[in-house]
Parts: structure tokens; C-alpha cells; sequence
């Protein structure tokens, strides 16, 4: 594990440290709040070993600065030469996990950290089983892209970062033309194929780890750009009907053309939406024009 050990007493960091060491861990130090905090932006910190009484900022005031930084639990385990009843209550309510008196016994601390070390396993294991299921519940069973549940995180982080550094994002929404017939001459089990083929044909036209694709629901589906103007997006909306013009997917009941073809809306925040529900109400509304204008193509959303 690596363990910080927060003191501003230097033979106390430099003897927790060794047994740290001893113990087979990673040993980091800090003197007091500002080190501190640097080196948990810095490292991967499993433990905290924190003096309670230090100049500037004790350590109640840094664990519940430390509980309003981190979204990541990191135990902490007070040093005090303290045994007041009411000095240990403050600690635990201000976030700390346990208590080691000072002077340090070196055989309790060793035995601190291998409890520790069991709780950090087993959390990680939670975590990681906990991301799996947080995984499956945003991913679309039959495509496997991400599904309506996992678009609205995805969509409300990315406006978000949008709002935050003014860099514009942009929209694609699709729409399947007249999937309805397709699913009524060829039947559902060639619909679902259909749909998957449909969805990997999309996927392979964004190339950057922070485009999304998502299926919005039935043969509707949609692209977040995030740090894409407007014209970037209409780029992929060319690659996207040439992909499934490409691609040819068998639509013999279509009367746009015998294989797949979708109609595309497309906008960007510099129509300044005020919200992600607006964002999308105006790519929807692009789609809808596009249809107009006879699918199998994509429109930009003009406003009113």
C-alpha cells in the first residue's frame, strides 16, 4: 500500500515510515496540510497516518478538508497523545477511521496496516465489481453501445466541462428510415441484426475516446462531440452516409434507397441551448427537417 504519514514532527515521519517500510509498504511523508494535499493530487494513497495537534491546521480541520476533496474513501488513522473521551469523539465525527497513541508501539501500528490493508482490498474488489454493474446498466443489451441510461451521464458530464471551459460541443441524433417497414417484411429477428449492424457501422466513424455513441431508443440513436464545432460534426455526418452507403445493409421496402440509410440532425452550443434538454430538443427538431427534405442526409438545426 502506499501510506502517507502526515506530522510535523520529523523523528515521528521518519519513524512511522520505517516500519512502514518494515512492513512492506510504501512510506510517503508531509509535514502538515499544504504537503499534504499535493501529494494525495500526486499519489495513489491507500492510508493516511495523521498527527492530530500541527501548527496551521490539526488534524480534524485537514481529514474533513480532506472528506470534501476526495469522492474516494482513504482511511485515516490518528496519532495523539491525547486519551480525553471527547478529543477522540471529535476525531472519528470529523472523519477519521481509528486511533494509535503516542508514544508509537510499533507491533500496533504493523498491525493497523495489515488491517487496513484487508479493508483497501476489499473495497477495491467492491469497486471494481461495482463498476462492472454500473457498466452493464449503461450499455444497451442488443448493440452493445451505450444505452439511454448511460447517454444522460454521459451527456451531463460533457456539458458540464463544456460550461465550465467554454469550448463547444456538438450533437449528431439519428434516426433509421423507415425502420418500421424493414421490421415488417424482413421480421424482428433481422431488425435486431439489423440494428447491431447499424451501430458498428456508426462506431467505426468516431475516432476520438471522447465521442459517444449511444442508442436513444428503438432505431434512434445519437453522437455526443464534445470539443467539436459545428462543421466537425457535419464532417461525420458525410462519413456516416457514406459508411452506410458503403455498408449496404439490405432495405429492399425502402423508398430511399435498397440498402439502410438514416436522416441525421445535427446542432452545436453555439446555438446557445441553455441546458442539455435543449441541446437535444434542437438536434431532434434537425432530424425532423431532414426528413422533410427526403432522409438519407443530415440537417443542421436553424432557430427560429
Amino acid at each position: 500500500m502506499n501510506i502517507l504519514v502526515i506530522d510535523d514532527s520529523k523523528l515521528m515521519r521518519k519513524m512511522v515510515s520505517a516500519i512502514i517500510a518494515d512492513a512492506g509498504d510504501q512510506p510517503y511523508v508531509a509535514s502538515g496540510a499544504e504537503q499534504a494535499l499535493l501529494m494525495l493530487d500526486k499519489k495513489n494513497i491507500e492510508l493516511i497516518f495523521m498527527d492530530v495537534e500541527m501548527p496551521k491546521m490539526n488534524g480534524f480541520e485537514l481529514t474533513r478538508l480532506i472528506r470534501s476533496k476526495k469522492r474516494s474513501w482513504i482511511p485515516i488513522i490518528f496519532l495523539t497523545a491525547s486519551t480525553d473521551d471527547s478529543h477522540l469523539t471529535k476525531g472519528i465525527e470529523s472523519g477519521g477511521d481509528d486511533y494509535i497513541m503516542k508514544p508509537i508501539n510499533s507491533v500496533v501500528l504493523a498491525a493497523k496496516i495489515k488491517a487496513m490493508a484487508r479493508i483497501v482490498n476489499m473495497k477495491k474488489e467492491l469497486d471494481t465489481v461495482n463498476r462492472q454493474l454500473l457498466r452493464l446498466t449503461n450499455v444497451d443489451a442488443l448493440t452493445g453501445i451505450m444505452n439511454r441510461r448511460g447517454f444522460n451521464e454521459s451527456l451531463k458530464r460533457d456539458w458540464k466541462n463544456h460550461t465550465r471551459e467554454r469550448k463547444e460541443i456538438s450533437m449528431v441524433f439519428l434516426d433509421i428510415d423507415n425502420f418500421k417497414a424493414f421490421n415488417d417484411n424482413y421480421g424482428h429477428q433481422r431488425g435486431d441484426e439489423c440494428l447491431k449492424q447499424f451501430s458498428a457501422v456508426i462506431n467505426t466513424q468516431l475516432k476520438r475516446p471522447m465521442d459517444t455513441l449511444a442508442r436513444y431508443g428503438g432505431e434512434e440513436f445519437v453522437i455526443i462531440l464534445p470539443n467539436t464545432t459545428l462543421d466537425g460534426a457535419a464532417l461525420i455526418g458525410s462519413y456516416i452516409i457514406d459508411a452506410l452507403a458503403d455498408a449496404k445493409i439490405e432495405h429492399q421496402y425502402s423508398p430511399v434507397a435498397p440498402y439502410l440509410t438514416a436522416s441525421m440532425g445535427i446542432t452545436s452550443s453555439r446555438f446557445s441551448a441553455k441546458n442539455e434538454n435543449m441541446f437535444i430538443q434542437q438536434a431532434d427538431q434537425a432530424v425532423y427537417k431532414a426528413k422533410k427534405q427526403g432522409r438519407n442526409r443530415y440537417s443542421v438545426y436553424e432557430p427560429l
